[in-house]
């Protein structure tokens, strides 16, 4: 993937997941879709720029997001 490619994902990615805190902050649980989908896609390009320390705070993350979307289910 050419670097121009992977820095306009990166953008995409970094403003779906500020969207994805302001939902958060107005108590709108689809807040947790939206990090779930981006954590697994910045897991994919972090991957696959060998930033390894990165994918491991996407799993963390994208694990986070689920409990978070139960959690907020059950209210």
């Amino acid at each position: 993937m050419e670097r121009y490619v992977c820095k306009m994902i990166g953008w995409i990615l970094a403003i779906s997941c500020i969207f994805g805190t302001i939902l958060n902050c107005k108590k709108i649980k689809w807040c947790f879709l939206i990090w779930f989908v981006c954590n697994i896609a910045w897991f994919i390009l972090d991957f696959y720029t060998q930033q390894y320390g990165r994918c491991v705070l996407d799993t963390v993350q994208t694990i986070t997001a689920i409990w978070g979307f139960i959690e907020w289910s059950k209210k």
